[in-house]
């Protein structure tokens, strides 16, 4: 069997869609740290440091190629967590959790992952 994606057990996995597909996926929620501005490590004493909440998945997902960059698809094992202010990530640190969402592609220097969910909900796995 294959990863619950968009809320169907695959028997053979396909590469998760971008926004506006909604996608399920499970793993560990845990906080990293990152430099931020201005430079993102490039002068580490000067730059800030930042807590990013990152979801380490149960099992490595493929994610569909985005146009023009060349590439099949993408493999992750991580994803960022984008929370709306609404969300607290704080009860779920270093705990097995079930996050719905969108993918949305890297595009800042604060996106530390290739691919990012914007978490529309988050529970704990059962």
């Amino acid at each position: 069997m294959g990863l619950l994606a968009g809320g169907r057990l695959h028997a053979e996995t396909k590469p998760l869609a971008y926004e506006p597909a909604v996608v399920t996926l499970s793993g560990t929620a845990v906080m990293e740290d990152h430099y931020g501005p201005p430079n993102f490590g490039e002068t580490p004493d000067r730059d800030a440091k930042l807590r990013v909440p990152m979801l380490m998945l149960a099992e490595p997902v493929d994610v569909e190629a985005v146009p023009g960059v060349g590439r099949e698809h993408e493999r992750l094992d991580q994803m960022q967590l984008v929370l709306p202010s609404r969300l607290s990530i704080k009860a779920y640190v270093n705990k097995r959790v079930t996050i719905t969402g969108t993918l949305s592609e890297q595009l800042e220097p604060g996106d530390f992952t290739p691919v990012l969910i914007n978490v529309q909900t988050i529970k704990p796995a059962p």
